[in-house]
C-alpha cells in the first residue's frame, strides 16, 4: 500500500485530514521515550492523523463501536487505524492520542501543527486554514519509508480579528491568543451552558460551515469523570 493509498482508506473511514513528517522532525518535537527508534526501530516517517468537519461522525455513528458505553469513538478510531495499518508491507505501527509512555503523552498538538494542519488560536484548539476550529487529532502512523515534508505555510487568522469568539466565551477566559485552560474547566463545571459546547469555538469566524454536528460537539464538549479528573476538579474548585 503505498502512502496516498494509506490516506485514501483512512478517507473513507472519516479520517479525511492528514499530514507526514519525516523522523527526523518528528524525533524534534517528541520527549525520549516517544522518539521513533525506540517505538518501531526502522520507522523513517510518521503519519499524522485527524478529521476535518462532519465527515467522520457518520462513519462513526454506523459503526459497531457507536453502541459501546466506554470510549466509543477512540475505539473507532483505534480500530480503524491498525486495520489500515496493518495493510502496509510491512505492517506499520499505530498510536492513539490517549497512549502513554513513562507518563508521557505524545504531543500530537505540536506534531500536528509541523505536519501542517493549523495554527494555534485563541479558543486553544489548532484553526485548519479550511475547517478553522472544527478539527480533531486522533494519533500517528509509523512508516518504514520515506516521505516528502513542506514547510507548512504561514497562517495567522487571529491577527486583527474582532474576536468573537472571546465575547461568547461564558467565563470570559478567552485570551489575545490563548485560553486560560483552567478557568476553561471551571467555567464548564459551573456553567450548564458549557457542558454541551462551546460557544466561543462555536465563534469563530473560520470555517463554521464546516462546524462539527451538535452530537459530536456534546461529544467532545463532556467532561468524563475519572478519579484523575474529580481530582483535577477538585484542586481548580479550591482555587480563587
Amino acid at each position: 500500500m503505498t502512502l496516498d493509498v494509506l490516506r485514501q482508506a483512512l478517507a473513507s473511514a472519516g479520517l479525511n485530514l492528514t499530514g507526514t513528517l519525516p523522523k527526523e522532525e518528528y524525533d524534534a518535537i517528541v520527549p525520549e521515550p516517544w522518539r521513533a527508534e525506540h517505538l518501531y526501530p526502522g520507522c523513517r516517517a510518521v503519519l499524522i492523523v485527524g478529521n476535518g468537519g462532519r465527515t467522520l461522525w457518520p462513519f462513526f455513528e454506523a459503526s459497531p463501536e457507536a453502541r459501546l458505553r466506554r470510549n466509543p469513538l477512540d475505539r473507532y478510531t483505534r480500530r480503524v487505524m491498525r486495520e489500515t495499518a496493518e495493510r502496509m508491507a510491512p505492517p506499520a505501527g499505530v498510536v492513539l492520542y490517549t497512549d502513554r509512555r513513562d507518563n508521557s503523552y505524545l504531543p500530537l498538538v505540536a506534531l500536528a501543527q509541523r505536519a501542517g494542519f493549523g495554527s494555534p488560536g485563541r479558543v486553544g484548539v489548532l484553526l485548519h486554514s479550511t475547517y478553522g476550529p472544527w478539527i480533531s487529532i486522533r494519533g500517528a502512523i509509523f512508516l518504514d519509508q520515506a516521505v516528502p515534508f513542506t514547510e507548512p505555510a504561514p497562517f495567522d487568522p487571529c491577527n486583527g480579528c474582532p474576536a468573537p469568539c472571546a465575547a461568547a466565551c461564558h467565563g470570559q477566559v478567552v485570551g489575545s491568543d490563548s485560553v486560560d485552560a483552567r478557568g476553561c474547566f471551571r467555567t464548564k463545571i459551573l456553567k450548564r451552558a458549557c457542558r454541551a459546547a462551546c460557544d466561543a469555538r462555536s465563534a469563530c469566524v473560520v470555517g463554521p460551515e464546516h462546524a462539527f454536528s451538535p452530537e459530536q460537539i456534546a461529544h467532545h464538549s463532556r467532561i468524563r469523570w475519572r478519579p484523575s479528573t474529580i481530582r483535577h476538579a477538585i484542586q481548580v474548585l479550591a482555587r480563587p
